[in-house]
């Protein structure tokens, strides 16, 4: 009898064991645009913008013409995240973290370093970002 039981609860508990948080999906989402920053990748960027974006008077399509610009201007962008803060309320949430990012045309480098306040969206299983760029 414990065996059987043992063999109905196995595949549950792997099956618990696999999923992936919900803070480590918005982890995820957060590594792809900094991949795609340093890749100058704009497909792979817009992939993490919620069409819904709004920020400072910016939507979406405002949002890719700008990195577009950054991308074709720039002969090369380095950019890394550390100390990322996560709260998730619901369907929304709100990241904190230090960036530091150089962008390179030609010899002449310029560094910003700081903090960032980025807020996403669950929509469907995925997470968005939706304003904080």
């Amino acid at each position: 009898m414990r065996r059987s039981l043992l063999f109905l609860l196995l595949p549950f508990v792997i099956l618990l064991t696999c999923q992936v948080s919900e803070e480590e999906r918005i982890h995820q989402i957060l590594n792809r645009r900094e991949e795609a920053l340093r890749k100058k990748d704009l497909s792979l960027y817009l992939a993490c913008i919620s069409k819904a974006y709004q920020d400072k008077g910016e939507d979406s399509s405002r949002l890719e013409k700008r990195i577009d610009g950054y991308f074709s201007t720039f002969d090369g962008i380095s950019y890394s995240s550390w100390d990322r803060s996560v709260q998730i309320d619901g369907g929304t949430a709100t990241v904190i973290q230090q960036f530091h990012l150089e962008v390179e045309k030609g010899e002449k480098k310029n560094r910003y370093s700081g903090q960032e306040a980025i807020s996403l969206k669950k929509e469907g299983k995925a997470w968005k970002i939706i304003g904080g760029l």
